[in-house]
């Protein structure tokens, strides 16, 4: 089985584990415990963050929205208007955010809000399915969501389903099943969407981007 071992607490770093493709972690290996190993069927969801959807039903405010989350949950304050006019000159309605990357280099710099808010965004996007299990699962553990290009489309990772191996000698190993997604597109129900191993194609998994707030000293 291939997977990833690690010690995981609340307070683990998510550089605790080795370089692991995705398709290794939601989809290979032999379902049945090593041998001396025990396995523990786990899920986690978000607590405490607050996920509003898009205030228009488009694929670049839908970004934003996600960015505005994302932010918020890490203690900076945006409007989702505020982000889409500078980054898009005004209240466009567009069928693709544009170029993830370059998104996030151009959100990546310091502000200074009206409402006297003063702040740092660093934000990371990684093309490609994720190569690691566990920054997925403290991410969630910590209540800091993340964001998912699949199918080129944008989500926010909500909560997941894994498996948790046990070694003998206390060593852990995750298997993620199931990732819960946030479409902020949508409205209602249909804003809740599931990857899951069983169904889903982890090559459609296009990227992951990642945000940090940073405060002046």
């Amino acid at each position: 089985m291939i997977a990833c071992l690690v010690s995981l607490s609340p307070a683990s770093s998510p550089q605790a584990c080795p370089n692991l493709p995705l398709n290794a972690v939601l989809l290979g290996g032999n379902k049945q415990a090593p041998a001396g190993w025990v396995l523990h069927k786990q899920f986690m969801d978000l607590e405490n963050v607050a996920l509003e959807a898009a205030e228009k039903p488009c694929a670049n405010w839908a970004w934003v929205a996600g960015i505005v989350a994302m932010a918020e949950a890490r203690g900076a304050r945006i409007e989702q208007q505020y982000l889409v006019d500078r980054l898009y000159g005004g209240s466009v309605c567009l069928t693709s955010p544009g170029d993830l990357d370059d998104l996030a280099q151009r959100i990546s710099h310091e502000y200074v809000l009206s409402d006297g808010q003063k702040f740092r965004l660093a934000a990371q996007f990684t093309p490609g399915a994720p190569t690691r299990a566990d920054p997925l699962i403290v991410h969630v553990r910590q209540g800091l969501p993340l964001m998912l290009l699949w199918r080129d489309h944008t989500y926010l990772l909500t909560g997941l389903n894994y498996d948790e191996y046990v070694a003998p000698t206390g060593n852990k190993m995750f298997i993620i099943t199931e990732l819960r997604l946030f479409d902020a597109a949508a409205q209602g129900a249909e804003s809740a969407v599931k990857f899951v191993r069983e169904r889903d194609d982890p090559d459609d998994l296009k990227g992951v981007l990642d945000l940090s707030v940073i405060y002046p000293k």
